[in-house]
């Protein structure tokens, strides 16, 4: 088992380096200097008193720093989520006979949350501000999850460089609904990381990636994860005790998300019960568009169009598996380059233009090289066993890493993917300033 587990991380630590080829404006890791320098001065002073408490704080300040500088129009799916929270705040289920909604019904969780919070205050800033509070919270995770393995003023440099880098402070004013699910998936790794291993925080677990699910169907991934997870470390003196906890954090999230689909599907949104059926057009969707190789596995309207006309969709994938499977490889380095070193794609900020904003975009482009180069140092393995804590996250990453290979991808989606790889800097970091490189 030692022996696959060094062979996985040099195979993810393989892929990685792959993406370093294809960095976008390597030149513009430069310009992170000055940040860098600020981190280091930081490392070395270590005397902030109350860190977590501080960290959250100059996070959320941040956050609504950034919602009123940062004009970001709310396009797309979400304006349409958005659209239909208030016309559900006016008594309206009229958006239901959208036919977005007919295809994608699992888009209700964010519109009925929007919809309360509206009800306390109509207003877009409020739901902006709600999110600055879970994104702050995303910061503090981080920390707590990284002090786990690494010393606790690297942790504390870490998790403070995630405010400098622009993507999750721009998404924070965007009406996503990876917020709230982001943060619940932190939870989740801090409680199966740090936690004893017992039915009450089993229980938890399931219920927590339940109610992440009820926002964003992602929530399968990191189950699978910590399922491979226990398997690899399982310990025959608490076969039993682990065996349990699976077992409950199953079961709960299993009751916790047919629990609240049985609840929608009897609630008045639900009046003609047509959705149910039609919801069923979506199930191959995300494999057609995400094996796209003229798309390069992005949303696209060719795919829209086949697809929602075909009268069977399990066919069409086929179709399109058979007639591409040769060029799937290529697909796939390109898809990862796009999902890993081009967060910036989908930038909309209304009120930049000109020098300014394109600094601010090669900024990011250069932050965002360096957070991959980090990442490349924290992969190399080390020579003797590595963490159990450093190897679940690298089994997140791998796992996330292959699941993209074959479902549609959006630069956007790297959100939680970026903050797993902001998990495992502290280790890079770490060697490159004690010049310690364990892995020789």
């Amino acid at each position: 088992m030692k022996k696959l587990l060094k062979i996985a991380e040099y195979i993810l630590l393989i892929l990685f380096v792959i993406l370093l080829l294809f960095l976008k404006e390597k030149l513009s890791i430069l310009l992170t200097v000055p940040c860098l320098l600020f981190l280091y001065f930081l490392y070395k002073k270590d005397n902030i008193k109350n860190y977590t408490l501080f960290l959250y704080l100059v996070a959320f300040i941040v956050r609504i720093i950034s919602i009123f500088i940062l004009k970001v129009e709310i396009a797309d799916d979400f304006k349409t989520m958005y659209d239909a929270s208030l016309s559900l705040l006016k008594g309206s289920v009229e958006f239901m006979n959208d036919s977005y909604f007919h295809t994608y019904p699992f888009q209700l969780g964010l519109t009925l949350y929007q919809t309360i919070l509206l009800k306390v205050w109509n207003n877009v800033i409020f739901l902006k501000i709600m999110n600055s509070l879970y994104t702050s919270l995303i910061v503090v995770f981080l920390y707590k999850i990284m002090k786990l393995f690494v010393e606790e003023k690297t942790a504390k440099i870490i998790s403070f460089s995630y405010l400098f880098y622009l993507y999750p402070i721009y998404l924070n004013s965007v009406l996503t609904n990876q917020h709230i699910p982001a943060l619940l998936m932190l939870v989740v790794i801090y409680f199966v990381l740090a936690k004893e291993e017992n039915y009450k925080n089993a229980l938890i677990v399931g219920l927590l990636l339940g109610l992440a699910n009820f926002f964003r169907t992602e929530s399968i991934i990191i189950i699978l994860g910590i399922i491979i997870y226990k398997i690899i470390f399982i310990n025959k003196d608490y076969l039993k005790r682990s065996i349990i906890f699976l077992l409950v954090l199953l079961c709960s999230y299993f009751v916790f998300t047919n629990t609240t689909s049985y609840l929608l599907k009897i609630s008045p949104l639900y009046k003609n019960n047509t959705i149910v059926e039609d919801g069923k057009n979506s199930t191959y969707w995300k494999f057609y568009c995400g094996l796209s190789v003229d798309a390069n596995g992005l949303y696209n309207d060719k795919d829209v169009e086949a697809y929602f006309n075909s009268s069977d969709e399990k066919k069409l994938l086929l179709e399109r598996i058979n007639q591409d499977k040769w060029k799937f490889p290529l697909l796939f380095l390109k898809k990862e380059v796009i999902l890993w070193t081009q967060t910036n794609y989908d930038l909309r900020i209304t009120n930049m233009s000109g020098f300014f904003y394109d600094l601010i975009q090669y900024f990011n482009q250069g932050y965002l090289n360096l957070i991959i180069v980090l990442l490349v140092i924290s992969l190399i393995p080390k020579k003797e066993e590595e963490k159990k804590e450093v190897l679940f996250i690298k089994l997140l990453i791998g796992i996330y890493y292959c699941v993209y290979f074959f479902i549609e991808i959006s630069p956007r989606y790297a959100y939680n993917l970026h903050m797993l790889a902001f998990l495992l800097l502290g280790i890079g970091l770490e060697r490159i300033i004690t010049r310690k490189w364990d892995f020789k």
